[in-house]
């Protein structure tokens, strides 16, 4: 008699199916944890983008590149410029 064996049926521990699974998630959200630790201004929507359409790989794709892009200024550092050029020269 045959036994059918699949991916899904086989005889190897279940330690294996578990870390892969992790593995693919993690890549999965690899935009997203780019765009939170570039501290990127748009990483909300980058993380809406990946969870709604990284599923496509199009969308994968459009999040990393939009995470690896410019963050844009910040904030703070925009501020201390324009006072360092306001102050007038003391004599």
């Amino acid at each position: 008699m045959h036994h059918f064996y699949s991916w899904y049926w086989s005889d190897s521990s279940p330690v294996v199916s578990i870390l892969v699974m992790v593995l693919l998630w993690a890549a999965y959200f690899i935009p997203s944890v780019v765009a939170f630790l570039r501290a990127h201004h748009s990483k909300v929507a980058i993380l809406t983008l990946n969870i709604l359409l990284g599923w496509s790989g199009i969308g994968w794709i459009v999040a990393l590149v939009w995470a690896l892009a410019w963050p844009g200024h910040d904030s703070r550092h925009d501020r201390t410029e324009k006072n360092i050029q306001q102050t007038p020269d003391l004599p």
